[in-house]
């Protein structure tokens, strides 16, 4: 890979907020599961071990829209604030 590309990498690393950790952890995703020939920025920035977390509203409009149902999310508190997110994002941003 040319210095272009390590340019616009660690450009998209920063706007994308990745911290260390999450950089190990594109780039071992990316050495583990890389298919292709040539690599792209994508391919690292894509990666992200974060659940998203969902307002009260949020997750009654997931489950009133039929898109999930209660038993999905967990309850979190953040900052003094409680969030949910589906059970299955958590699992998996515990790899």
């Amino acid at each position: 890979m040319g210095n272009g590309f390590f340019d616009i990498l660690y450009e998209r690393l920063v706007k994308n907020g990745f911290t260390g950790q999450r950089l190990e952890d594109a780039v071992n995703q990316v050495i583990d599961n890389f298919q292709y020939r040539e690599l792209n920025v994508a391919d690292v920035v894509s990666f992200d071990k974060r659940a998203k977390l969902f307002s009260y509203n949020q997750m009654c409009n997931e489950i009133a829209n039929g898109q999930a149902v209660m038993d999905e999310f967990q309850r979190l508190e953040v900052d003094g604030k409680n969030y949910w997110a589906r059970k299955v994002d958590l699992i998996n941003a515990k790899r």
